[in-house]
């Protein structure tokens, strides 16, 4: 497909992807994790292999790739293992497990977002943050656009982004009035969880933090402060 939406599970892209689609604009879009689904409970293996992840991608116009603080994704994608997907996995372990996991675990994300960075560096994908989008959602938006080739007027623009607010994702949510299995409830738990940054100092032990440091790269560590 000419336009792409990458991103690792729980990256936050329900919130942009609803605005695309209040703008009409997303069934011009593929959206998905590039193999990292997490949504089969055979758990197979993604694919690590970055010379074909490179030749797969450099092939398609427009790929955005979007990135997020991975302490906050780890989190978030817990949660979504433990609730929306528990009859997929049956996962019972701890956060402190889960982080550690084989499978779920910071090692698989910090190879995801590795080789994700280097996509973009060279050129093959236009890098977006759900921090950006937390900063100025409107400018993130109107960005995506741009680089998508969609021409829109800037009221519209303004009001997709007021209807993707926190507040309203999550009413429509919960009263499954949504036309996409995407943003409804499954099994009893929402998609639209807490919507906030930083948050995952409330959930990892001190041994886990300093864990998930050790995972990621000096480098790394610079960025995620």
């Amino acid at each position: 497909m000419k336009r792409q939406f990458v991103s690792y599970p729980k990256s936050g892209r329900s919130w942009l992807r609803y605005a695309l689609n209040q703008l009409g604009v997303d069934k011009f879009i593929q959206f998905h994790h590039d193999s990292f689904e997490f949504n089969d409970g055979n758990r197979p293996l993604p694919n690590f292999d970055f010379s074909t992840r490179l030749n797969i991608y450099r092939r398609i116009d427009r790929v955005v790739y979007l990135y997020r603080e991975p302490r906050d994704i780890m989190v978030s994608l817990y949660f979504q293992i433990k609730g929306r997907f528990q009859d997929f996995f049956n996962y019972e372990g701890s956060i402190s497990d889960f982080i550690r996991d084989d499978y779920f675990g910071a090692k698989n994300l910090k190879l995801f977002q590795d080789q994700w960075n280097q996509i973009c560096h060279m050129g093959f994908a236009h890098q977006i943050s759900y921090e950006q989008c937390h900063d100025n959602f409107s400018n993130v938006l109107r960005d995506v656009l741009n680089y998508y080739e969609f021409s829109l007027p800037d009221n519209q623009i303004k009001n997709a982004s007021e209807a993707a607010c926190y507040e309203a994702m999550k009413s429509v949510e919960s009263s499954g009035s949504f036309n996409q299995p995407w943003l409804r409830l499954r099994n009893g738990y929402p998609k639209v969880r807490e919507g906030k940054m930083n948050n995952y100092k409330h959930y990892f032990t001190k041994n886990d933090l300093d864990y998930l440091l050790s995972v990621f790269d000096q480098e790394a560590n610079n960025k995620i402060g």
